[in-house]
């Protein structure tokens, strides 16, 4: 097959180190790509959706995979199956799970699927006025995209209104939208979740635990993941029956009792409580970053024929297969600064010594090569992942290696995988 990953993060390099594996891939190409993807697929520097369609028409691929949530909510995935091509990516319908926390909000409450009670604002004064009623944690929300940043889980009523302020009045996600969701504060366990469809079928694919706050002990400010740990560690059979049941039954019978036609991913954000309860937090209608470069380490199937099978909707036939006595852990290594201002170009000067195989990958999601120079070009600059037979023996290896690597603005968590 000749295949096209659109993206240029981890999230794509672990797509691709899949697809380049399996015997089905005849010809693989990235869109735009960075530098770490280009060692194993051709990469193209086309970023906008009608030259992704243009050269899609040129290159004829027999699969194309959507990574990044900004082009499946504007419609890229749909825009291609009208040309004919089999696509793994929902259309902007179905990626408005994610890219609307009010639909979210809508469809699981049409479909019973249980989630934090919320309110929706259009107007700061709305929010306040609301606010002032409500004591003790609450949350607020960025109705639309926000790169993994539009959560605020708030302490107390002033921290709200703050957040409040930054989305109307500092319009900090550049938005057109002011539309928030205000809703109850969950407490418990967070894990990730992920399931494939083919819009009727589906194999579950995998969990995950994720680290989204940038220093340890989870403080500070929210990021796009500062690592993960895979399979999640509170996922037991009791767990995984309710989710099951309450949320992945659910959504897939609500896709097709409101005609969402749904080929791809569906990444549950879940909220365990203290009696074992699942509660959806949200969608994503893609895979996770970092989650999947710790999942796929441990992935013993043919990611490609999955792929292609969701595209067909051909799912009924298929399985799927993990190195079930397997752990993984993917550490982030970030730009020093991130996730406020950082330097671009600091140079990384020694990953040639670090090789990849079946056990360890360096996933690049922000790098460049200049000459014989390999540059930082964002945030997240590195994924670390390393597969062992415990959480102690990844961890033990990956900050090794993170100690290693010598470039002088990085910057990581010290506890990812701690106390498992």
């Amino acid at each position: 097959m000749n295949v096209i990953v659109i993206g240029s993060g981890a999230r794509e390099h672990a797509l691709c180190r899949l697809i380049e594996k399996s015997y089905l891939c005849e010809n693989l190409y990235c869109f735009p790509g960075n530098f770490g993807i280009s060692q194993i697929a051709e990469c193209k520097n086309i970023n906008t959706t009608n030259e992704i369609i243009e050269e899609c028409q040129k290159i004829k691929p027999d699969l194309i995979i959507i990574g990044p949530e900004n082009y499946l909510s504007e419609n890229l995935a749909g825009k291609l199956r009208e040309l004919n091509f089999h696509v793994f990516g929902p259309d902007s319908h179905g990626a408005k799970l994610e890219s609307s926390k009010e639909f979210m909000k809508e469809f699981c409450q049409s479909h019973g699927i249980p989630t934090a009670r919320s309110r929706t604002f259009i107007t700061l004064e709305s929010a306040i006025t609301y606010l002032e009623s409500v004591s003790g944690p609450i949350v607020v929300k960025y109705d639309g995209l926000a790169a993994g940043k539009g959560v605020f889980v708030c302490s107390n009523r002033q921290e709200a209104i703050d957040a409040c302020y930054k989305i109307f009045e500092e319009k900090i996600f550049n938005q057109e939208n002011n539309k928030i969701i205000i809703e109850d504060f969950l407490e418990g366990k967070e894990l990730s979740f992920f399931t494939i469809t083919d819009g009727k079928n589906y194999l579950n694919f995998g969990s995950a635990q994720d680290y989204k706050r940038i220093g340890d002990n989870d403080t500070g400010p929210n990021t796009g993941g500062m690592g993960t740990i895979s399979p999640a560690p509170i996922l037991n059979d009791e767990l995984m029956k309710k989710i099951q049941s309450e949320i992945i039954e659910k959504t897939i019978s609500g896709l097709n009792k409101d005609k969402i036609d749904f080929q791809g991913v569906l990444f549950f954000g879940i909220m365990v409580d203290k009696e074992n309860n699942p509660y959806l937090l949200e969608y994503n209608t893609r895979f996770g970053d970092p989650e999947i470069q710790s999942i796929s380490m441990r992935m013993n199937s043919d990611f490609l024929s999955l792929a292609h099978a969701v595209a067909t909707k051909n799912l009924e036939y298929a399985n799927i297969e993990f190195f079930s006595d397997k752990k993984s852990i993917c550490l982030i290594l970030a730009t020093s600064g991130y996730p406020d201002s950082y330097p671009k170009d600091t140079l990384i000067k020694n990953l040639h010594e670090f090789p990849n195989d079946d056990q360890f990958y360096i996933f690049h999601a922000a790098t460049k090569k200049i000459g014989q120079n390999i540059l930082t070009n964002g945030g997240r600059v590195l994924s670390l992942v390393v597969m062992s037979n415990t959480y102690e023996e990844c961890r033990n290896k990956v900050y090794q290696i993170a100690e290693e690597i010598d470039w002088d603005y990085k910057y990581y968590r010290k506890d990812i995988g701690s106390n498992f």
